[in-house]
């Protein structure tokens, strides 16, 4: 028998836009709680300069197939491409139109904690308007979507001797446009996606720039090798089937050759700086290199020995080098904020099995948005959560025996600290593929069934072709085969014939070589 459940979803950003059209799939009846007046998250209109939002020039860093929901797909014969934030905000209300969401929002009210009901059935919301904060409110529901997101707190680091700092400290997640940073000397920690815009921006204006690093994080250009194809477009089975230790190796070849003979300077300073990462697959992947242009034009220089101590106005890096500075920007990412829930004490979110369901609460209060993959998009990660625990609502699916779970989450817990070694503090991240996978196993919506190799040009774009979303739509509950099968034709294979057989054949010979003990295998995830 399927039941049917009263779920309060907490957060309107796209994580929380899935989480609820997946349960109204499933005929439950779903109540979505948000802080701002407009829906989208830190994508939406209106965002206070004291608030985390989109800054003005921002462009997705994975393409429109990869940042859309399976069950909708970019308008028809739209060509891959980067949205801007503009453009990703209006799929999101598109999106939202379409399920019929917008009327389940109740906006400008704050979530103040979420408790089990005295009478150990279902949960207690406390609720209270923005603008009316002793107007508490308490809600029954029996269960709970936590998916306000992981870029709410940002992570303001104390650098020593930022007490005796007189200049100006800020960080990115504030950051709208350069214009503030005109003609200043400018100190920027840190480099990750928006880092990356940001430090461009920054340096183009700013009468000198300075990033500071503690790593070489590894960076991918938006359109490797200056070919085509977006980034994403190489997130293919073929790729995932080649073993770590040999995709190492050939990134550390194609660097060295990148140098030496890369077709623009840009591209030689994309190996340049890789070549200094000897784990180039064990960081989260940095898709976008707009700062790398800075470092070729003179504009921004790069400090990778650490801070030292900041002074009045003045940093002095571990390397003894000392720069006059009036500003620093912290790309320092963000503080994971646990503390509406009254039940369970959460520090880490690998503590939860897929990043989603932690043991003491099973299915009554679920996670939805801090699966961050590496490679691959936020929202292809939250919308396999979300068909999941609809499911799970449902009595479709069952989580496994307590033994079981625990021991899934230690395995996939360690799986994910022995790949991510670059990122040791990034708890979030997943292995896209891996993660996707033995989700679709769970969920029953493997692309991969005997009937596939009756159409041998679908099997093909499988293998070779970007792992959109669309390709777990194909199978299992809720699937669209023809509309899913269709789109995924549509799409480019970005590899040639070449690189197939080489890359197939290369994968049969690290695998039979790992069999025999001469290379590394890969972890079970």
């Amino acid at each position: 028998m399927t039941v049917k459940k009263a779920v309060c979803v907490i957060g309107a950003g796209p994580s929380g836009l899935i989480a609820m059209k997946e349960l109204l799939d499933e005929g439950h009846t779903v109540t979505c709680f948000d802080h701002n007046a407009d829906l989208g998250g830190v994508f939406r209109a209106g965002a206070g300069t004291d608030e985390p939002g989109a800054y003005d020039s921002t462009l997705l860093t994975i393409s429109n197939y990869m940042m859309a929901f399976s069950c909708f797909p970019p308008p028809e014969k739209q060509e891959r491409r980067f949205w801007t934030a503009i453009e990703y905000r209006q799929y999101l209300h598109d999106f939202a139109d379409a399920f019929g969401l917008r009327q389940l929002i109740r906006p400008r009210t704050d979530v103040l904690s979420v408790a089990r009901s005295d009478s150990g059935e279902g949960y207690v919301v406390e609720t209270a308007p923005v603008d009316d904060p002793t107007a508490r409110i308490s809600h029954q529901f029996d269960a709970v979507v936590v998916s306000s997101g992981t870029h709410r707190v940002p992570n303001k680091i104390n650098l020593p001797g930022q007490e005796d700092f007189t200049g100006v400290v800020t960080h990115s997640a504030f950051y709208r446009n350069a214009e503030p940073f005109r003609g200043k000397r400018v100190l920027c920690l840190g480099i990750g996606e928006t880092a990356a815009d940001v430090v461009n921006e920054i340096a183009q204006v700013a009468a000198s720039c300075t990033l500071s690093v503690r790593r070489w994080q590894s960076v991918v250009a938006r359109f490797p090798g200056d070919r085509p194809h977006p980034n994403d477009a190489y997130t293919s089975e073929m790729l995932n089937a080649l073993p770590l230790a040999a995709a190492t190796a050939v990134h550390r070849v194609g660097t060295l050759l990148g140098k030496r003979f890369g077709k623009t300077a840009a591209s030689r300073a994309i190996a340049e700086w890789n070549s200094h990462n000897k784990s180039f697959f064990n960081h989260f992947l940095t898709k976008n290199e707009a700062f790398i242009h800075r470092i070729v034009d003179g504009t921004l220089t790069v400090n990778a020995s650490g801070i030292e101590r900041l002074g009045a106005d003045h940093v002095v890096f571990k390397d003894g080098r000392r720069e006059t500075i009036d500003t620093i920007v912290l790309n320092t990412g963000y503080t994971e904020d646990f503390t509406l829930l009254k039940d369970v004490h959460i520090t880490d979110v690998r503590q939860m099995y897929k990043h989603m369901i932690h043991p003491e609460l099973g299915t009554g209060v679920v996670f939805i948005g801090w699966a961050r993959p590496a490679a691959g998009g936020v929202p292809a990660c939250s919308e396999m959560q979300a068909r999941y625990f609809a499911l799970l609502c449902s009595g479709k699916r069952t989580l496994p025996p307590p033994d079981q779970l625990d021991q899934l989450i230690k395995r996939q817990a360690a799986y994910e600290d022995e790949f991510f070694t670059g990122n040791p503090e990034l708890r979030t991240l997943v292995h896209y593929n891996r993660y996707m996978i033995d989700f679709a196993r769970v969920i029953g919506c493997s692309p991969w069934r005997p009937e596939v190799f009756r159409n041998p040009r679908l099997a093909y774009h499988l293998w070779c072709g970007s792992q959109v979303p669309l390709v777990f739509r194909l199978n299992g509950p809720h699937s669209d085969r023809v509309n899913a099968e269709r789109r995924i034709l549509e799409l480019p294979v970005a590899f040639n014939a070449a690189e197939i057989v080489l890359a197939t054949a290369l994968t049969g010979v690290t695998r039979a070589l790992g069999a025999v003990g001469l290379v590394k295998r890969d972890g079970v995830y």
